[in-house]
């Protein structure tokens, strides 16, 4: 496997881990798995989780559209 593919193979499936961890953290806030003083913490992971998910997911969807292959 080419170094190139090794890194498209990683980075597509480091989101759906990502998606993941904030699923989980979201699954254990609403099971009251955390204490009232420790939910302003997790909210705040959860928070920089998902804005990185989101800009992961629009680095992706920009560099799909400059990749796209001309029309001859």
């Amino acid at each position: 496997m080419s170094e190139e593919q090794n890194i498209e193979t990683t980075e597509a499936t480091e989101a759906p881990a990502q998606e993941n961890a904030a699923q989980v953290i979201d699954a254990a806030v609403s099971r009251g798995a955390f204490r009232a003083n420790e939910a302003a913490q997790v909210g705040a992971v959860y928070n920089k989780l998902e804005a990185f998910i989101k800009s992961v997911a629009d680095a992706q969807k920009a560099q799909e559209n400059t990749e796209a292959p001309a029309s001859e």
